[in-house]
């Protein structure tokens, strides 16, 4: 988009862009895991995000947002759900993690199981899926007839709730640091050396180049995913709910109206005034 001033764009560790920009530095992944499992001495050899897992017949069956291996071979996922009402998340975590496991069983241990490292899937939610009013739901397979009896298979489900309050004060700040990233955010409770580390790394990444193109790409792919879905219902109607897809994607970022009116005008070769006549109907 030309000329558009993205500096604004208020952008938190819970929007999938950022948290995926962030995660791929090592640090970061590392100083946020440690949290979460209350493990200081946590430590990281291999960091990927994005990592395309195949199913067994060789094609593509998941892309998991962000993806590490501890120097102690255990194996982790981190997924960042904003719309923890789209699916089931419990069942897709199962799905993860057995397909997590099946490219480490082709790699000629002779489907040797014993060979399995730990593997542990944390989904980062802005929802109480579980609806207990806490921070943090740790599920580990175990004997339902013998009490204290694990099964002890390696297996470990995570899932993490911004809204609550009931947790570890470093998880409880970790969680609404990623809900609003700013260190000086109030409910932060303790200002953690790892969370004050992530937050560094958080600076650097926003002010690289990287992210400015980052940004441009969200905004881009936004506006011109609103503009033809109005289009498909048809010229004059699909004029109007593009526009209005416009406003709203310019709106999220925290884009001014001046440079909205100008994206209004460029989009749709409009004149200013029919511009402003839109801004008025849309923007509220």
């Amino acid at each position: 988009m030309n000329n558009l001033e993205t500096n604004d764009v208020a952008a938190n560790l819970s929007d999938f862009a950022l948290f995926l920009t962030v995660m791929k530095h090592k640090e970061a992944y590392q100083n946020t895991l440690s949290i979460i499992l209350e493990e200081p001495d946590i430590r990281l050899k291999e960091v990927k995000v994005e990592q395309v897992i195949l199913n067994k017949s060789g094609r593509r069956a998941i892309r998991l947002d962000a993806w590490a291996l501890s120097e102690d071979e255990r194996a982790f996922d981190m997924e960042m759900q904003n719309r923890a009402d789209q699916d089931s998340l419990p069942k897709r975590s199962r799905f993860y993690q057995g397909l997590m496991d099946s490219p480490i069983l082709k790699s000629g241990k002779k489907t040797r199981y014993k060979y399995l490292p730990s593997t542990t899937i944390i989904f980062i939610t802005q929802d109480d899926i579980f609806k207990k009013d806490l921070a943090k739901y740790t599920f580990t397979e175990q004997c339902e007839e013998v009490e204290g009896l694990k099964l002890e298979d390696g297996t470990t489900k995570i899932f993490l709730n911004m809204t609550s309050k009931n947790g570890s004060k470093e998880l409880i700040s970790l969680l609404q640091y990623m809900k609003s990233t700013d260190i000086n955010n109030p409910e932060i409770q303790v200002r953690d050396k790892r969370l004050l580390d992530l937050d560094k790394i958080v600076t650097q990444v926003k002010e690289s180049e990287e992210w400015e193109a980052v940004k441009m790409d969200i905004l881009d792919i936004g506006i011109q995913k609103g503009i033809e879905q109005g289009m498909e219902r048809g010229l004059e109607q699909g004029k109007k709910q593009g526009i209005e897809a416009l406003i709203e994607t310019c709106k999220k970022f925290h884009i001014s109206k001046e440079d909205t009116r100008n994206q209004i005008m460029e989009k749709f070769d409009l004149a200013e005034e029919k511009a402003d006549e839109y801004l008025e109907k849309y923007w509220k």
